[in-house]
């Protein structure tokens, strides 16, 4: 029951999920594979990045697009956490109660792709 008219007077409650865009964009997911898309040209109440909850496995970042971005990027960071040099071959982990903020010094608009890993328990 997504909707409802209960008060009689023509007006309708929602009631779920609704979709509004954001600064999210698209996150893909394949098996551990997952992919997490930000529009740094959107501005408002952003999304973070999707950090571990407590009792979880880390979240293992393998690498952050920035082909996209307007602007010279100097540095990338997830809740503090350096990722400018994550790589298939080395990882770069988020761990459990990370705060999920992204941080891109130098830019000034367009999207960032951040490839990471996310294991089951």
């Amino acid at each position: 029951m997504p909707y409802e008219n209960s008060a009689g007077i023509g007006v309708n409650n929602h009631y779920g999920p609704r979709v509004t865009g954001g600064t999210s964009g698209v996150v893909r997911t394949a098996g551990v594979e997952n992919e997490f898309l930000k529009d740094l040209d959107v501005e408002g109440l952003g999304f973070g990045f999707p950090v571990p909850g407590e009792g979880t496995n880390s979240h293992w970042v393998t690498a952050v697009d920035v082909s996209q971005v307007e602007g010279t990027v100097s540095a990338q960071t997830i809740g503090g956490v350096d990722v400018s040099a994550a790589t298939p071959e080395a990882p770069v982990e988020i761990a459990p109660g990370n705060t999920g903020v992204l941080v891109l010094t130098g830019e000034t608009g367009g999207k960032v792709l951040i490839e990471y890993k996310k294991y089951p328990l």
